[in-house]
């Protein structure tokens, strides 16, 4: 056997030894868009209670916003009640003014940012692993027909196509779940940083 030989088949071998730790990483991708999808469910059903209702600009001509009580801001949706509640704790320590709101806010929005973090990998990394668990059995599959065993060539052609269908369809959840959220992460933003002009102009009076 000469050097090409030995060359193409170990990386026939390394392919194959990749074959089960990809499939268990479409697996875990499946769990992963599964989970992403329930829970991105739930959450449109919290925001749609939180904002039922709610608006803004009314809550705001309410009163002051930095001594808003904790019955009035508890009316506020998560993104904007989280950032009140903060303000108002480096108001009390002295460290709002001079940066600290904007210091305050940007690192809220980078927070808020976090949730589109696992879904936007997840489409790419289910289907690139859907594609490798595709390729890899499609070298069997070629073994197998070059030794004329039509059956085994069979089974891993099935095994191919199906982890194709499977990287691609949690790709497509998780494409779905980071589209929706990426308008709540907008919104939340938006929310945030019109309170925080709000509580900027209240700074500036006192």
């Amino acid at each position: 056997m000469n050097f090409l030989g030995v060359l193409e088949n170990g990386l026939f071998a390394l392919g194959q030894v990749l074959r089960l730790p990809v499939m268990l990483l479409l697996w875990v991708c499946v769990g992963l868009a599964l989970y992403y999808t329930g829970r991105c469910l739930f959450e449109a059903v919290a925001r749609q209670r939180e904002h039922a209702g709610f608006d803004m600009n009314r809550w705001l001509q309410a009163g002051p916003v930095l001594d808003s009580a904790e019955a009035r801001w508890a009316s506020l949706p998560v993104a904007p009640r989280a950032l009140l509640r903060d303000a108002q704790r480096e108001y009390a320590s002295g460290s709002l003014r001079d940066g600290g709101l904007e210091n305050l806010v940007a690192t809220h929005d980078e927070r808020i940012r976090r949730s589109l973090l696992g879904p936007r990998a997840l489409v790419k990394i289910a289907p690139s692993l859907g594609l490798l668990g595709t390729l890899i059995p499609m070298g069997s599959s070629l073994a197998a027909l070059a030794s004329g065993n039509l059956e085994a060539m069979a089974g891993q052609m099935v095994v191919a196509f199906t982890t194709t269908i499977i990287g691609l369809g949690a790709g497509t959840l998780a494409y779905g779940v980071a589209t929706a959220r990426q308008s709540w992460v907008n919104e939340a933003i938006r929310e945030q940083r019109y309170l925080a002009e709000r509580i900027a102009i209240g700074l500036e009076q006192r």
